[in-house]
This record gives C-alpha cells, structure tokens and sequence, in this order.
C-alpha cells in the first residue's frame, strides 16, 4: 500500500464536499457525501458564491483572491450553508490548479462540517508521567546524590539497557571520565535557576561511546528542590532529497497537506485502526476530545482508553464491523487524559484491503449529560410529587378518571393508589356537593391555571371536610389532565364561620347592651357610636356624639386634662390597651364613666385605629360611697370593741389576781377557827366549816384559772424555737406519779420543732393530757397517743385517747369558758382549760378540733404553724 493510501480511504469515509470550479468560480462538477443533506446540490454552471448570503460572499472572494497570490497555496475559510429547515457550518480549504505555464484554470474545494464557535484548546502541556511513558524523546531524572529516579523508555533504548536496569543506579556510572566534572554541575545549575544545553558522552551497556546534547531543569517537590529533570535532544536531521519534487508529486503533496487541514479541522474525531486495535492514525479532534495529542494515541490499543464496564461491548462491536455487519451510532465510554469519562459514538468500516478499521467518533458527553440531567430532573420531579406534603392529584378532563395520586393524597383521604386509579373525581366530592356547577371538571377551554375554589370532599371513612382546590391544566399520558393540589382548610374555615357569627353576636350585642360602644379613626378624626350613648347621655340627637369635639367637651374639667393627657400617652408611647374613669356631663349632671380602649397599628407600627366601651359607674359609685362610709362606722365600732376588749381582759386579771388575797385569809381564818375551837364545835359546824373551806377552795382555783386565761390572751408571748420532744419529756415527769397509780402508758412518735411561746405550749399538752387522764374510764388503764402529720405550711397533731367520750351535742361548747359536761361530785375543774387550749392555738395562727365517740374516747386535733 502506497504511503497515501490511508489518507485516501479516509477521504472516502469521510462525509464531505468535493467541488471543482472553473476558472470565473462557477460549479464544473460537485459531489456530496453528506446523506443527511438531501436539500442541497450545486448545479454545474452556478456561480459557487450565490449559495451563501451576502455577508459571506465577500468572505468567500477574499479567500479566492488569496488562494490566487501565489503557487499551491491551501486558504481554509468557514462559511455557513442554509438549509430548508437548518443551517450547517462547513469549513472550506480552497486549492488552485493551473497548467504547465502557472495559468490559473479552476480551483478545487473541500468542505467538511465544523463548529460556529469552536471551544478553546485545552492546554498542550503533557504530565511528567505521560511525557517519560509515552514520548520518543529520551527523559531521565536524578537525586541530590546524583542516582536515577527515572528514566524512559527511550533514554533505556538509547544506553541499550531497560529501564528497571537504569533504576537506582548513579548517573556519573555512564559518564565518560572527562565529562564527570561536568555532569556534576547539571544539580549546581538546575538549583539556581539555569536550564542550559550540555553535550556529554554517555557509555552504552556494550561500553560504546553515546554523545548526547542534555537540557535540565531543576525537579520541586512540596516546595523543595529534590533532584533535577533532564531530557536528551535529538540532533536535527536535514534530509536532502534526491531530486527535486516533480509538479505532481508537489500537487500530491499539497492534496495531502489539504486532507489533512481537512481531518484535523473536523468536530469528529477521525482514526485508522489496525486489525490488533491499534491506533495507526488519529486526527486533531482527539486533544479537544479526549485531552490526548494525536501522536499519544498512535501505537496504543484503543482497549486502553475504554471504560472497563465497555470493554466487551467495544470488542463485540469491532468482531461484527469485520464481519461486515456495519455498525452506527455504537456508543462506548472512554477515558479522557485528565482522567474524567468523555461519552462517543462511532461509526466505524472494516477495509479488508487495508486491515484496517476506518472510524469517526463524535462526542456525545453533553449530549449524555443532558440526558442524564433531564432524567434526574424527571426524578426530582417525581420524587417532588409523590412525596410533597400537600395532597396532588391528576386527573383526565374527559372521563374525570384519576391518572395519578401523591403520598399525601393517600393518606389525606384514605384510599389506596390503586383505589384512587380506578375511582373518578366526582367519588371524592361531598354529597352536598352534587348540586354544584361542575361544568369546570370536564374538559372544555378553560386558563392554564384556574382560580382556588373551596369544595367540600369526603374521606374514604365517610368524613367530610373543607379541601381548597388549586388547578393547573397539564398533558399527562398523553391526556389532557388537570393537576390539583387539594389543601385540608376545615379548621380555617370553621374558624372563618365562628368568626362571622362572633362578628354577628357582636353587632346584636352592640344593639343590646346597654354600654356606649365606639370606634375611632385616628385619621380621619371620625367617631362612630352605638345605640347605646343615646341612653347613657340622654341625647335628643345621637348625630351629637359623632362630632369630633363633643366628647372633650364634655368632660368634667377636674378630669379633663388628666383622661386626655393619659390617652395622649398611650398613642405615643404605643401602648395598645387604655382604661380609665373620669365624669362626663349627662344633661344637667355628671355621671362616672369606665372607659376602656384598644388601639390597633398598621404595619408600619402607627396607630390608626382606636374602639372601646363606655360603662355607666354612676349607681355603683353611690353604692361604693354608702359601703366606704359603714366602712368607716365598723372601723371605728371595731376600734371601741377591741379598747374594751383589752380594758376587759385588763379587769380581769386585776380582778381574779386582788380576790386571791380576801379568799386567802377566808379559807385562813376557817382553819384556825376549826382549829382552835375544834373540842367545842359539833359535828355540825364542822361539816359547815369544811364546806366553807371547799368553796374557798374551789373559788381559788377558779380564780386561778381565770388568771391564767386573761394572761394568755394579754400578755406579749416570747416566740422561740420549741422541740416538742422536750415538752413530751417534761410531760412524763409531770404525770409519772399519776400515770403510775392508774397503770397509764402515753405513747408518742418523735415530734418536730415548732416556732413558738414553749411555756403556753408545755400548757397546751398538759391540759389536753391532764384532761384525758381526768376522763378515764374506772377500771380502764388510760392509754393515750400523740401523734402528727406534717402539711404544706403547718403540722397536725392528735392527741387520743381511750377515756369515756363526749357527747356530739357538746363539741361546740368545749371550748367555751366555765362550760362544764359533769357535776363536780363526778369530775373536778373550772371549765377554763379547753378553753385555755383554744386561747393558745389561736395565739399561734393554728386551729383546734375534737372527735369523740361516747364510750369509745376522744381525739384533739390541733395545727401549729411550721418553723420558718
């Protein structure tokens, strides 16, 4: 095969324009191989210049005229050609073609389709590793120490060796003796900054003597210079030909130079393949593809670069191209320089002449990428109905059939998916519902988007409820569909219903009452009135009180400047709540006015509206002074009962403490008498004196008694801490002797410490014992329990016991002074103590109770207040 043989079946396989024109640029002959462009055919004797628009034709003849300047001149111009319903950009290589005396007779053009705005090149700069595997160009590199670190497979071909033979090894070990010196300064060099050119010689493995020209740079690694990359020059070869070049091998050479002008300014990247999948040619496009130079890709396996899930696919596809089963529109992935995936597909002929694949590849990752893009937007889309928490569904206009439910729909009704694809909209409406205008539902012109509408819909157990219907018209499946989003407004609109009857009951109560209701607008100075000032002010005219002034002016002037000095301040200062009571004339009177406001803001935080109520005070305020003046009568009665009080009690302490001394000296006198003239009395005058001796005595006691209970309530107790477990303890040794002459036991749990006078409580349990001690039962051994619970503020005690009871009847006198239950022949006492103990109780802020079952014994409950 000759050397432009590959470069012709490209040609071929190529989709493009072939045209001759003669020598005033008409068509002579023209050949498409672009199928798809069916529109266009240049017709012979056309000029060439009227298929383009008029900007281009100028573009056109300059490149003519530029082609004609000078021998087997190429000129590339891009020219657009407007199709019936498109418009291609082909890129043009115009040739001129002469006779033996440099007459111009025609010019010859090749047109292939290329890009309006052809994307930037990337960057031709390789990677160190790309340049030391896949470049012919001999690289190497050393450490400080002067030891290889790499070295390519050309610089191993060039010394003979391989390249794991080179590695590790010291480059001064292939250096002839007298360039040592030398190549130790290639580090000195790189280091400061100096890439020169060095010419060494170098030993082979056979010891041959290898010259070599080396250009170094220095090698950074993380910021520091670790070693030095060098690569080895390749002398410049000049190639004298023979002979010079004939005419025809010049326009051979100039039709080839065209082609390839032609190949390399194609969108598509155009490749030769060998029959082991080997890359023999490829055009420019790869680098803008794929990121590779073309020379890159020669030699290497087109396996290579396939994507690995491709791979057996890509070998299938070239098995049945060389079988003949031609294959378009094969789609592969492929592995761009920079690593990314770039997506093609090829269209690709087997040449049984050549063993060659001949190829085109287009890149289609934007494509894919769109592709993928749309789906994902689908996806999102899908994902964004189905799982939206406002119920959608969509339904076909004409049968009223639903097409598609979301998640929130489901459950918003209760149906199933597959309930709602067999049901129709209309089984979703409320029975209500059935005499409405539905017309909307069915499919007649209507706007892509119809106005909310508020329907009642029934939920698949029966319930009922407010759905706010927004529709979109859709094509859905193919059907004209409505899109509606169904929001659940049953509490909005019940409220909205409550409100328009609060609002109601407000009217009628503003009608009924009896208060003066009004509104005013701060802008306008406007005040409306209900019924209700008429009434309150005895007005003839209720138009009075609608004017601005009237109600200033008819405030009492002791109230005037206070009441509108505070509303003043309310407006001001923006609080929205005001209340006050002044006096307001009422024809030839003032009556007491409650006056309440609420003062409503716009947005901008201004007041602009004020409403409230007047309520008539006037009776009330007479009931209030009648009530402050019996006030002040029962605070000053009070005051006159407790100076008697206190004049009382001060009597009877004086009183029960000076008749100790006359009864002293009776009961003195009594015994002396009996004493002395105890040989001369009878017996009668015996029992007279005793009795007399008795009543004296008891008539001690009692004033005693009295003593004690005027002091308690008289006098200024000391409040200290009292342990209650003490007074228990005093109270053991008091009653030992008695409690050991009826066999009685007192039982007790551990009492708290209370805040008190202890010498009236030690009195409080003492009484209250004594008592039970007193009121036994004959023949029963007294028992008696004190016990307590502790309460949020104060203590309970009880104090039990199993004496004989007292009567119901007689709760409510126990504690009244000189109440007595028993004759004294039965019991001794006064009838003082109880109500010594309920003196006491009262003294301390506590309360002071008896339950008794007659018969059975008796338990005083009293409460003390807590220490604080």
């Amino acid at each position: 095969m000759n050397r432009f043989s590959v470069s012709d079946k490209l040609l071929k396989s190529l989709n493009c324009f072939f045209i001759l024109l003669d020598d005033g640029l008409k068509v002579k002959t023209a050949n498409s191989k672009y199928s798809h462009i069916a529109s266009l055919a240049f017709q012979p004797g056309t000029l060439f210049t009227n298929y383009f628009s008029e900007k281009y034709q100028e573009k056109l003849a300059l490149a003519f005229a530029s082609a004609q300047k000078e021998i087997d001149c190429v000129t590339v111009v891009t020219a657009p050609i407007e199709l019936e319903k498109d418009i291609i950009t082909i890129k043009w290589s115009v040739c001129c073609i002469r006779d033996e005396d440099e007459t111009l007779q025609g010019m010859e053009l090749l047109g292939i389709q290329s890009k309006l705005s052809p994307k930037e090149s990337e960057s031709d700069g390789e990677s160190p590793k790309s340049l030391f595997e896949n470049t012919s160009q001999p690289f190497f590199s050393f450490d400080l120490s002067g030891n290889l670190t790499n070295a390519n497979k050309a610089f191993a071909d060039l010394l003979s060796y391989t390249c794991e033979d080179l590695a590790g090894t010291s480059l001064l070990s292939y250096a002839i003796d007298t360039d040592v010196p030398a190549l130790k300064s290639l580090a000195a060099d790189a280091l400061a900054g100096k890439s020169l050119e060095y010419k060494f010689g170098l030993l082979d493995k056979k010891g041959r003597k290898v010259a070599v020209k080396i250009v170094n740079t220095p090698r950074i690694e993380n910021g520091t210079f670790v070693g030095v990359n060098a690569y080895v020059k390749k002398p410049s070869v000049k190639v004298q030909t023979e002979k010079p070049f004939s005419r025809d091998e010049r326009r051979l050479n100039l039709i080839l130079g065209r082609l390839k002008k032609i190949l390399d300014s194609s969108l598509d990247m155009i490749c030769a393949i060998d029959e082991n999948g080997k890359f023999t040619y490829v055009s420019a496009a790869c680098k803008e593809i794929l990121g590779f130079s073309a020379k890159e890709f020669i030699g290497k396996s087109f396996l290579d670069y396939v994507h690995e899930e491709d791979a057996e696919s890509s070998t299938s596809a070239s098995i049945n191209i060389k079988n003949g089963i031609g294959t378009t529109n094969f789609e592969n992935r492929f592995y761009r320089k920079d690593g990314s995936i770039a997506h093609l597909v090829w269209s690709s002929k087997w040449e049984e002449t050549d063993k060659r694949f001949y190829s085109i590849a287009r890149d289609a990752t934007e494509k894919k990428l769109s592709e993928a893009n749309l789906i994902a937007s689908e996806e999102k889309y899908k994902i964004l109905f189905y799982h939206h928490s406002v119920p959608i569904y969509i339904y076909d206009t004409e049968s009223l059939m639903f097409l598609e439910v979301n998640d929130a729909a489901i459950r918003q009704y209760g149906y199933t998916r597959d309930e709602f694809l067999t049901m129709n909209f209309k089984d979703i409406l409320a029975d209500e519902e059935t005499d409405r205008d539905s017309d909307s539902l069915a499919q007649e012109d209507f706007p892509e988007q119809l106005p909310k509408e508020l329907w009642i819909h029934k939920k698949k157990n029966g319930e009922s409820f407010y759905a706010e219907i927004s529709s979109n018209r859709i094509e859905y499946l193919g059907k004209q569909a409505k899109l509606v989003l169904s929001i659940d407004r049953t509490e909005q609109t019940i409220a909205e219903q409550e409100l328009r009857k609060s609002n109601e009951r407000i009217t009628f109560l503003s009608q009924a009452t009896f208060d003066a209701i009004w509104d005013w607008d701060l802008q306008t100075n406007k005040i409306t009135w209900n019924e209700g000032v008429s009434k309150m002010f005895d007005l003839a005219d209720p138009a009075e009180a609608t004017k601005f002034n009237w109600w200033s002016s008819n405030l009492h002037p002791e109230d005037k400047e206070r009441v509108e000095q505070k509303i003043s301040y309310h407006l001001e200062n923006l609080i929205p709540r005001w209340e006050d009571e002044y006096r307001m004339r009422a024809g030839n009177t003032y009556k007491y006015i409650n006056d309440r406001g609420y003062i409503i803001f716009n947005e901008q935080n201004k007041p602009v509206r004020m409403i409230g109520a007047m309520q008539d005070l006037t009776e009330r305020k007479s009931h209030e002074i009648m009530l402050q003046n019996l006030n002040n009568s029962l605070e000053k009665r009070a005051t006159e009962l407790a100076e008697s009080n206190t004049e009382l009690e001060r009597f009877a302490y004086v009183a029960s403490h000076d008749l100790q001394e006359p009864l002293r000296m009776v009961s003195s006198f009594l015994q002396l008498l009996e004493k002395r003239y105890k040989d001369k009395l009878d017996n009668k005058a015996h029992e007279y004196i005793n009795y007399a001796v008795d009543g004296a005595e008891r008539m001690k006691r009692l004033i005693l008694d009295l003593l004690e209970y005027s002091r308690v309530n008289s006098s200024k107790a000391e409040v200290e801490e009292v342990d209650l477990n003490e007074v228990l303890n005093d109270l053991m040794v008091t009653y030992k002797n008695l409690l050991h002459e009826t066999n009685g036991t007192i039982k007790a749990q551990t009492l708290p410490v209370i805040k008190g006078n202890k010498t009236q409580i030690l009195q409080l349990f003492q009484n209250l014992v004594g008592n039970a001690c007193k009121y036994r039962k004959n023949e029963t051994p007294p028992v008696i329990d004190i016990s307590y619970e502790e309460e949020q503020s104060f203590y309970k005690f009880a104090i039990s016991d199993n004496g004989i009871g007292i009567d119901p009847r007689f709760f409510h006198k126990i504690f009244i002074i000189f109440q007595r239950l028993h004759n004294r022949d039965e019991y001794s006492g006064t009838g003082i103590g109880l109500a010594i103990c309920k003196k006491i109780v009262d003294k301390h802020g506590g309360k002071i109770w008896v339950a008794s079952t007659m018969g059975e014994g008796s338990t005083f409950y009293f409460t003390l207040p807590k220490s604080k």
